[in-house]
């Protein structure tokens, strides 16, 4: 006599299983969708941190602002490597038509950038823009979707001494800040919780 597997317990097991992928890739998806925004957004983080101090290196200066990059509005075409630019009058070249907060209410974009803002996409894939009082916007992913505020669409600050921060004390940037569409609090949110986005 063989032993072997009936054909209901073989069906029973396969729907067993579809049911726990069913359940599971999603969550595994989104998990690395939002890493892959993190990788992203921390590279960003990092080039603009290294660019910060090489302008202030080759303006020999202790003020970002006095350096010659910053003062010629050419702070990203010198440091980034970029594929295209654009300004306030075409940021449709560099960044989504329209954004989201995560709580759905509409981002207006172009209020954000100021009319004397340099923007561009870097050869690795992700748009910035630097408007001139220090403000950095960054799309992790360029154009592509999903064009959401604290997902794929961040701000943070250069200071004067080439640090990059947020204007918001990550201490108390809560998730509840981010999802209402503070601005730059989802970034300080990801600096608090030590580069995790789990909201």
């Amino acid at each position: 006599m063989k032993n072997a597997f009936t054909l209901a317990e073989v069906l029973v097991t396969l729907g067993i299983i579809g049911v726990v992928a069913a359940m599971t890739v999603p969550n595994l998806m989104e998990n690395y969708q939002r890493q892959s925004y993190i990788t992203q957004l921390r590279k960003a983080y990092s080039e603009v941190s290294q660019a910060a101090d090489t302008a202030l290196g080759e303006g020999n200066t202790p003020r970002l602002r006095e350096t010659p990059a910053m003062r010629q509005g050419t702070f990203i075409t010198n440091y980034f490597k970029t594929t295209q630019t654009c300004n306030a009058d075409n940021l449709t070249d560099c960044f989504g038509d329209a954004y989201t907060s995560i709580n759905g209410s509409t981002i207006r974009f172009r209020d954000y950038v100021s009319g004397d803002a340099s923007c561009a996409v870097v050869a690795s894939g992700y748009a910035i823009c630097l408007s001139g009082r220090g403000m950095i916007t960054v799309d992790v992913n360029g154009k592509q979707g999903p064009n959401v505020l604290g997902r794929d669409l961040f701000a943070f600050f250069l200071n004067d001494d080439g640090s990059v921060s947020s204007s918001m004390d990550p201490g108390n940037a809560t998730a509840d800040s981010c999802t209402d569409g503070d601005y730059d609090a989802c970034f300080a949110k990801i600096l608090n919780d030590g580069w995790v986005m789990d909201y």
